[in-house]
C-alpha cells in the first residue's frame, strides 16, 4: 500500500473509530411517566429536539397506568427515572423505597378541571364565577383521572378539601387510563368532567362544549400557585453511582426548558408528531394555556419539596415525616 493509501485508510480508522465510540458512549436509560401530557413537554422537548442525544445520552420512555404504577416501575428497577407526581416519590421515600427527587417538569399544578357545558349551565357557573363557586361545584359530580395516586387524583382529592368536601362520599372519583378514553366518555356524557393536563383538556373545551371549571395552569387556585406537581426522581443509589448521568440528564431538561421559554415554535415543532392526534387549533391552544406553566429551570428547592410535604400531609391526613433534605437530592 501507498504512503498515500495508508494515510487515507488511517483516517478512514480514525473517523469510523470515534462514531463507534460515540456509539458506544451513549447511556442508555429509561423514564417510566403515567400520563402522556403537556406536564411531561421539557422531556419531550429533549428526547423529540436531539437534546438527550446531545448529552450522550439514549432515552427510552415507558407509559405506566398512572403516577403510582409509574413510581413503582422505579421502585421495582424497571426504569433509571421517573417523571411523575412530586409526592409520588414522597409517598415512596415513606414506604421504604430508596427513591429521590432530583428534578422537575412543570412549574405549576397543571392538570386542568373540565366539566360538560351543559354542567356548568345547570350549576349556574360562567367565566366570572369565584372559585370557591368553582371548587362547591365538585359536590355530586362523577369526575376522571388516570389513576390511582397519580398527579391529578392527589389534586381533585385537595381541591374536593378545600370545599368541605370529600371523595367517594361527595362526588365521584373514576380512573380511566389517558387522555383518549377521558375524552370519549366526556363526549357520550358519562362522565361530568375530568382532571388532566394538556391537550386533552384544551380538547374538552374547544371540541366537546367543555367549561373549564379551574384553570390550574394559571394558577387559579392560590394554595398550588407554582406548585411543581410533576417532578423527576430516580433510586437515590443508582443516582449516587452514576452522578454523570443524571447531570446529563438535568443539563438536557435544562436546554429543553431554555428552548421552551426562548424558542417556543422550535419546541412546538419539535415535539409536533407526539401529538399528531391533536388538531392544529388545540395544539396551539394548549401551548398557549401552558405557558406559565412552564419551568424556567429543572431543578427543584427545598422550599419545592417542603411544600410537596405540606400538600401531601393535607391530601392523606398525616403527617410527613423528615424534611426537604430527606427526598431531594440536589445534583448540579
Amino acid at each position: 500500500m501507498s504512503i498515500k493509501g495508508f494515510i487515507s485508510a488511517l483516517g478512514l480508522s480514525v473517523v469510523l473509530s470515534a462514531v463507534s465510540f460515540q456509539a458506544q458512549a451513549a447511556e442508555s436509560v429509561k423514564v417510566a411517566l403515567g400520563t402522556e401530557g403537556f406536564v411531561h413537554m421539557p422531556l419531550f422537548v429533549a428526547l423529540d429536539g436531539g437534546l438527550f442525544e446531545k448529552h450522550g445520552l439514549d432515552v427510552e420512555l415507558v407509559k405506566f397506568k398512572g403516577g403510582g404504577a409509574a413510581a413503582s416501575g422505579l421502585a421495582s428497577r424497571s426504569v433509571e427515572f421517573c417523571s411523575c407526581a412530586t409526592q409520588n416519590a414522597i409517598n415512596a421515600k415513606i414506604k421504604g423505597a430508596d427513591i429521590t427527587l432530583l428534578g422537575r417538569m412543570v412549574g405549576q399544578y397543571a392538570s386542568n378541571v373540565v366539566i360538560r357545558q351543559e354542567v356548568a349551565d345547570r350549576l349556574g357557573l360562567d367565566a366570572n364565577s369565584t372559585v370557591e363557586q368553582r371548587l362547591a361545584a365538585f359536590k355530586g359530580l362523577r369526575l376522571a383521572v388516570s389513576g390511582a395516586g397519580g398527579s391529578a387524583d392527589f389534586l381533585v382529592r385537595f381541591l374536593g378539601q378545600q370545599a368541605h368536601l370529600q371523595s367517594e362520599k361527595d362526588f365521584t372519583l373514576l380512573y380511566l387510563n389517558n387522555g383518549a378514553a377521558m375524552l370519549a366518555a366526556f363526549a357520550q356524557g358519562k362522565i361530568d368532567g375530568f382532571a388532566l393536563s394538556s391537550p386533552a383538556s384544551d380538547s374538552a373545551v374547544i371540541d366537546h362544549k367543555g367549561f373549564t371549571l379551574l384553570d390550574m395552569s394559571e394558577g387559579m387556585v392560590a394554595e398550588l400557585d407554582g406548585y411543581p406537581s410533576i417532578a423527576l426522581s430516580a433510586r437515590r443509589q443508582w443516582a449516587e453511582d452514576n452522578p454523570v448521568i443524571v447531570k446529563a440528564f438535568l443539563a438536557a431538561l435544562g436546554d429543553a426548558t431554555q428552548m421552551i421559554n426562548e424558542q417556543p415554535q422550535q419546541a412546538m415543532k419539535a415535539v409536533r408528531s407526539r401529538f399528531d392526534g391533536v388538531n392544529d387549533k388545540v395544539y396551539a391552544a394548549a401551548w398557549e394555556s401552558n405557558r406559565k406553566s412552564f419551568p424556567k429551570t429543572p431543578y427543584l428547592t427545598d422550599t419545592d419539596v417542603e411544600r410537596a410535604i405540606k400538600f401531601l400531609g393535607a391530601v392523606q391526613n398525616e403527617k410527613i415525616p423528615g424534611k426537604a433534605q430527606d427526598y431531594l437530592t440536589q445534583v448540579r
